[in-house]
């Protein structure tokens, strides 16, 4: 009769080779079943830290927060400029969390406004930045999708001279700078730049009132606006270094400003910001850091919450 069994009359060395094997086999299986708990066990670990450690950074930093709008709120508001104290590195203990965070406020007012670019009707192209608008992609060498880029955001579905409606453009306000790579004919050179060719995203900013901080603006914002050049520009950024605009008269005082551009840049240019960056690292005791930032709008004598973001 057969059986599932080894006969007992077999060669002895068969079975302890086939004992041997099943031996191995199962201690084969053993270590690979131990080796793949222990890397399921360690990567639930990290995930689970890694969810704790987020959660600890956003408590804190929401913590800090009221601590940012009450520095903004007391500003006197007469001007933001990068040497106001208010702007100062600041670091904030949490010794019962185990950590440290690091607090900058940073003014977003100095790049040309991308979302501001239409009167309120959201179609017509504001005058005082129409010019500006054209040699912003002119400096970016893609002067063919200006138009394009109008039609992309405005706020309707009619095309445009030289641009063109499509399905699927937003007509609305940017949320991200990346939505402009929906743009037919955009491209990530064109946004970002290359090494030998500027792009648009340094010199624009989706978070404003529409109006540029002559104390914060870059250089080449400033070269971009009527009646300014890059001359004129670096006599002002020099100007700044030793004194804040509070008015056009300040401006005016600059030897090289030239007056007739008063009237034109009455309506592009503000000496205080409407909205900040504040910029959170949360260092943790093991030396990890985690970053986090949140947007702040100042109405008024009040610092409000627009967003938290991912740097």
């Amino acid at each position: 009769m057969r059986t599932g069994f080894l006969r007992n009359d077999g060669d002895p060395k068969k079975r302890k080779g086939l004992v041997l094997l099943s031996v191995l086999l199962v201690s084969l299986f053993l270590l690979t079943a131990s080796t793949g708990f222990a890397l399921f066990a360690r990567r639930s670990v990290r995930a689970f830290d890694g969810r704790q450690r987020a959660f600890t950074a956003r408590m804190v930093c929401e913590a800090s927060l009221p601590a940012a709008k009450a520095l903004l709120e007391l500003h006197p508001g007469k001007g933001h400029a990068p040497g106001d104290e208010v702007f100062s590195p600041r670091i904030l203990g949490f010794p019962e969390a185990g950590v440290t965070v690091e607090m900058t406020i940073t003014p977003l007012n100095g790049r040309f406004p991308l979302n501001g670019i239409f009167l309120p009707d959201g179609r017509t192209v504001r005058s005082e930045l129409a010019g500006p608008w054209r040699r912003l992609w002119r400096r970016a060498g893609a002067e063919n999708i200006e138009a394009a880029v109008l039609d992309f955001l405005d706020g309707d579905g009619e095309p445009r001279l030289g641009g063109g409606e499509r399905d699927g453009y937003l007509n609305r306000p940017l949320l991200s700078l990346n939505e402009l790579l929906f743009v037919p004919g955009m491209t990530a050179d064109i946004l970002y730049g290359t090494e030998t060719r500027p792009g648009i995203a340094p010199l624009v900013t989706l978070r404003s009132d529409g109006k540029i901080n002559a104390n914060t603006a870059l250089p080449e914002v400033l070269a971009l606006l009527d009646g300014l050049d890059g001359n004129i520009a670096a006599d002002l950024v020099r100007a700044r270094e030793t004194r804040v605009f509070t008015s056009m008269e300040d401006l005016s005082a600059v030897p090289s400003f030239p007056a007739s551009a008063r009237a034109q840049l009455m309506n592009v240019l503000s000496f205080t910001s409407s909205h900040f960056r504040v910029s959170f690292t949360v260092g943790f005791a093991d030396g990890q850091k985690t970053p986090l930032e949140v947007i702040l709008e100042r109405k008024g004598s009040a610092a409000e919450t627009v967003r938290w973001e991912e740097p």
